[in-house]
C-alpha cells in the first residue's frame, strides 16, 4: 500500500529572521539560514525590501565642479522660526538642499577633508565636529547666513587670550548644551558648553568631565555620547559610563552636581555612528555585536544578552574588516527597523524593532550589495547618501536596477531524521507582484546542490479582501494580489532544504507560505 503524501508547510517563512549562529539542523523552522534583501512587514510576511531612487536632480558647479564626489554624510537643521535646511558633505565640500545641491564653503583656516563630520543642533546654530579639525558652526541669527569655524564665531562675542574649543570627533546636543569628546589630546574627557551657547566652552557654566577617574580596569577611550532617561551616557570602547545630576535634568542643569550613576564594564561601543536613540532605548555596536542600552543596564551583573546573537560571528568578522568611520546606522520609526551598514563590504543588517524574540534578540535580515554612505530619517522618509546626492528609500528598484530577493530555510527532517524523503510537489503562496518570475530550489542532505523549479505568478492573481482569504492567510489590504502556485518536483534525501529566489524589478513581492509534499521511505 502506497504511503500518503506528507506536507511540510512553512506558514511564515523566515519570520524569526536569520540564524547563522546555530547549526542549520538545530535552528527552528521559523529561522532562515540565508535571507538577502528582505524585510519582515507588519503582517509578519517575508517581503522584498524597498529600493532607492535619487531625489537630487541638480548638482551645483560652484567652487570647482560637479557634486559627483561621494556624499558621505547628511544632517537636518531646524531653526527657531521653524525653517529647515538640509546639509550634506563629501570629503572636501559641504552642500545644502536635497533636490538641488548648492555648495557652501565655511570660513576656516583648516583644509576641509575626510568627510567624517558629526552634526549637532543647538539654539538656532548647527555645529559640525570631526577629530583634529576646528568645529564649524552655521547660523542665521544675524539675518544673514554665517558658516565659519567656532573660534571665529567666538571672537564675534568675546575676545579671549586663548581658545580652547575642543576638536572632538563626537558631539551631542542634549539638556541645553553641547557635549563633545574624543579629541587628539584626550580620549577620556567630555567637554560641555555653556547653557544654550554651543560655541562657548570657556566661560559661564561650561566645563569638562574626566572619566579616567571612574574607570574600573585601567584606561579606555570615549567613542560616542548619548542621552537617555535624563542621564548623560558616555560610550567608551570597553565600558559605558552614566552620569546624572540627581534631578534627571528635569529642572535647569546643575553641572556642578553631576554625579556618577554607574559604570558598566566589559561592554562598550566600537563605532560612533552606530549609536541610535529609539526613544525608550539606545542601540549601539559593541565588539561582540549590536546591543541594547536598556538591557545592558538591566543585566550588568549577569551574562549580557546580545540582540544580534543569532548572527554574532558574522558581525564580529565584519567589524574586524572595517574602520570605525566606515560603519553607519539609522533608526527608522516608520519602517520599524534599525539598519547598520559596513561600507567596506556593502553589507547592511536590518534589525526589526517591532518586537523581540523569546531570547531577547531582534529579528535580523541581511541586505547585500549596498552602496549607501550614510542615512537620514525625517518624518516618514528615509534618505540615503549615494554618490550623486540624496536618494530615498522608495520603490522596488535600486536606481532603476533590479536586485535579488533570497530566502533559504533551515534543514528539515520532518521528525524522521533517518527516513528517506521523496519530494513529489512544491508550492508557494506569494503576494503582490503580478507576472513575477521566481525560482524555488530543493536541496538534500546538506549538499550545496539544488534542484531548481521556475515559476511565474499569474497576470491577474487572486484578490483578497481584508480578513478573508481563500488560503486562510489573514489580513491584507483590499485589492492585494495573491497567487498560489504548485509544480511537480523530484529528488530524495533524509534532510531537505528549500530556497526561494526572485529578481525584484519595480514591483512589490512578499512570500506568505511554502509547502513541500513528500513521501517517506525506508530508514537509511
Amino acid at each position: 500500500m502506497s504511503k500518503q503524501l506528507q506536507a511540510v508547510a512553512i506558514a511564515a517563512p523566515g519570520f524569526f529572521g536569520l540564524n547563522t549562529q546555530q547549526s542549520g539542523a538545530v535552528a527552528g523552522q521559523g529561522f532562515a539560514l540565508k535571507s538577502e534583501n528582505c524585510v519582515i512587514d507588519k503582517y509578519g510576511r517575508l517581503g522584498a525590501r524597498k529600493g532607492w531612487e535619487y531625489v537630487t536632480t541638480a548638482k551645483d558647479t560652484v567652487a570647482g565642479g560637479n557634486v559627483g564626489a561621494e556624499i558621505k554624510g547628511m544632517a537636518r537643521f531646524l531653526d527657531v522660526a521653524g525653517g529647515e535646511l538640509f546639509f550634506s558633505w563629501s570629503a572636501d565640500k559641504f552642500y545644502t538642499g536635497i533636490s538641488d545641491l548648492t555648495t557652501v564653503t565655511p570660513t576656516t583656516t583648516d583644509t576641509i577633508a575626510a568627510g567624517n563630520w558629526q552634526a549637532a543642533s543647538l539654539n538656532d546654530h548647527m555645529y559640525f565636529f570631526q577629530r583634529g579639525y576646528k568645529p564649524l558652526v552655521y547660523s542665521m541669527e544675524t539675518g544673514v547666513a554665517v558658516f565659519e569655524d567656532v573660534d571665529a564665531h567666538y571672537f564675534g562675542y568675546k575676545d579671549p587670550l586663548t581658545q580652547n574649543t575642543p576638536k572632538g570627533n563626537t558631539a551631542l546636543s542634549a539638556y541645553g548644551r553641547l557635549w563633545v569628546a574624543d579629541t587628539d589630546t584626550s580620549k577620556t574627557t567630555v567637554y560641555f558648553s555653556d547653557v544654550l551657547t554651543g560655541w562657548d566652552f570657556n566661560s559661564g557654566t561650561a566645563g569638562s568631565i574626566d572619566v579616567s577617574a571612574v574607570l574600573t580596569q585601567g584606561t579606555d577611550e570615549i567613542v560616542s555620547l548619548g542621552a537617555h532617561n535624563g542621564n548623560l551616557v558616555v560610550f567608551c570602547k570597553n565600558s559605558i559610563i552614566i552620569y546624572g545630576d540627581g534631578d534627571n535634568f528635569q529642572s535647569s542643569i546643575n553641572t556642578t552636581a553631576l554625579t556618577l550613576v554607574e559604570v558598566i564594564q566589559g561592554v562598550g561601543c566600537v563605532a560612533r555612528d552606530s549609536v541610535q536613540n529609539l526613544g525608550d532605548d539606545i542601540l549601539f555596536l559593541s565588539a561582540n555585536g549590536v546591543r541594547s542600552l536598556s538591557r545592558v543596564v538591566q543585566e550588568k551583573s549577569q551574562p549580557l544578552s546580545d540582540i544580534s546573537k543569532n548572527i554574532q560571528d558574522d558581525i564580529v568578522q565584519l567589524i574586524q574588516g572595517e574602520l570605525s568611520s566606515t560603519i553607519k546606522s539609522v533608526y527608522s520609526p516608520s519602517n520599524s527597523f534599525y539598519l547598520i551598514s559596513f561600507l567596506n563590504t556593502g553589507f547592511t543588517y536590518c534589525f526589526n524593532t517591532g518586537g523581540r524574540l523569546e531570547d531577547g534578540s531582534f529579528r535580523v535580515l541581511l541586505w547585500d550589495g549596498q552602496t549607501a554612505n550614510a542615512y537620514l530619517c525625517h518624518n516618514d522618509s528615509m534618505y540615503i547618501a549615494e554618490g550623486d546626492g540624496y536618494a530615498k528609500y522608495s520603490g522596488y528598484a535600486d536606481n532603476g536596477d533590479k536586485y535579488s530577493m533570497t530566502y533559504y530555510t533551515t534543514y528539515l527532517d520532518l521528525g524522521e531524521p533517518s527516513a528517506a524523503k521523496f519530494v513529489k510537489r512544491i508550492s508557494a503562496t506569494t503576494i503582490g507582484a503580478s507576472g513575477q518570475t521566481f525560482v524555488m530550489k530543493v536541496g538534500y542532505d546538506y549538499e550545496d546542490e539544488y534542484n531548481s523549479y521556475a515559476f511565474t505568478t499569474s497576470a491577474g492573481g487572486i484578490v483578497a479582501e481584508y480578513g478573508a482569504s481563500e488560503y486562510n492567510i489573514g489580513e491584507y489590504t483590499s485589492g492585494t494580489l495573491i497567487d498560489n502556485i504548485q509544480a511537480p518536483a523530484g529528488g530524495t534525501g533524509t534532510v531537505l532544504q528549500v530556497a526561494f529566489e526572485a529578481d525584484i524589478d519595480s514591483a512589490e513581492l512578499s512570500l506568505q507560505k511554502i509547502s513541500v509534499y513528500v513521501k517517506l521511505g525506508k530508514i537509511t
